[in-house]
């Protein structure tokens, strides 16, 4: 059998990846930190910051990580 998806998840450059996602959310930070009260912060915040933000919380939603006990 061909797992075309498990392949192609194997290609992934997780750190690169793990990289440019820290230094987008860090950006998204900077611009929402600065943001002052205007129709154009505004329109930046409905159609960048919030959607962006929704999407990392779907991602967080989706992937549970459970802690290791120790066997002892």
């Amino acid at each position: 059998m061909n797992y075309k998806n498990i392949e192609t998840v194997k290609r992934l450059d997780f750190d690169q990846l793990d990289t440019v996602v820290s230094e987008r959310i860090g950006a998204l930070r900077q611009l929402a930190q600065g943001m002052t009260e205007t129709d154009v912060n505004d329109a930046i915040c409905r159609d960048l910051i919030l959607p962006c933000v929704y999407a990392l919380a779907q991602f967080i939603e989706s992937v549970e990580i459970e802690e290791k006990k120790d066997g002892g």
